[in-house]
């Protein structure tokens, strides 16, 4: 009845830190996907404004229009690769909490 006592005690003694180290790893993935989240908003709304072009960024036709230039579209491929970089930080962070559930 002792032996079984102890081994119990020593049991939950072993436990309870490693139960607290995976709380506090879990805590920082939570915090980690509301920061992707929350990159990954800011990413799709840059690019979302940065629709419209910018000073510089259109080239007149001999019709008396104009066309986006390399400049605008240099720019746009910027904000869809920032938004790229941002949906792969949330979805890796989405796996490791998933994966400390």
């Amino acid at each position: 009845m002792k032996a079984a006592l102890l081994i119990l005690l020593l049991a939950f003694a072993t436990a309870a830190p490693a139960q607290q180290n995976r709380s506090a790893e879990l805590d920082r993935a939570v915090d980690e996907a509301r920061a992707a989240s929350l990159a990954l908003q800011q990413a799709q709304a840059r690019r979302d404004q940065g629709i419209e072009s910018l000073a510089g960024e259109r080239t007149g036709s001999a019709a008396g229009g104009s066309r986006p230039n390399e400049n605008y579209y240099a720019r746009q491929a910027i904000l869809e690769q920032e938004l790229m970089f941002a949906q792969r930080r949330y979805d890796a962070a989405m796996k490791r909490w998933n994966d400390l559930k």
